[in-house]
This record gives structure tokens, sequence and C-alpha cells, in this order.
């Protein structure tokens, strides 16, 4: 039975990297699709969504503050009443709003 995402957050922040390898395959191609989805609504408009920013490099940052939390939160998962998921879809928003100046109801 695999892991759950909270389980390999916790592996992750108790010193696992292997397991922040495993939440990235895991989430990594949905994420992009659902940050254009969300770029989409938020712009109105599917070509000036496009348009944007560049995916990448916004997953990118989403990912780099999910391994920097760690050396703050050592040894456990700061965020247990969320599930994953919510919480990377949070960071995902808050990227995209600190790049575009938008101001979502998130």
């Amino acid at each position: 039975m695999s892991p759950t995402d909270e389980e390999l957050l916790h592996a992750f922040y108790a010193g696992d990297n292997s397991a922040l390898d495993l939440l990235f395959d895991r989430y990594e191609p949905n994420l992009a699709q659902m940050g254009r989805l969300i770029l989409e609504l938020r712009t109105g408009s599917t070509i000036q969504a496009r348009g944007e920013w560049d995916i990448d490099e916004r997953l990118s940052s989403v990912w780099i503050h999910v391994a920097t939390t760690r050396s703050v939160h050592f040894g456990r998962w700061p965020y247990e009443r969320v599930s994953a998921l919510t919480w990377i879809i949070h960071l995902l928003c808050l990227e995209m709003d600190r790049h575009m100046g938008l101001r979502g109801p998130f």
C-alpha cells in the first residue's frame, strides 16, 4: 500500500528527502493543469491565462517553498489541519498572486 500524501510530508519533515520526490511525482502533472485552470478563471480568458506566466517556474517556486519549510519545522509537518493537496494548491495560488498582483478569494 502506498503512503498517503500526509504520510509522505511527515516523512519528509522527519528527514526523508525521497518522500518529497514521491509527492512531487504524484502531484506535478495535475498541479500544472490546475494552475492553468485557476489562472483562466482569474483572468477570464484562456489566451490571457496562457500568456501570463511560466507554469514551470511557478511550480518550481512552490516546491522550493515546501522544501525550505522543513528547516523551520524539522521533525514534523506543521500544517496538519489541512490536507497536503489543499496546502500545495494554496501555495500555488499564493505564488500566482505574488507574480500577478491578483487578489483571489483564497
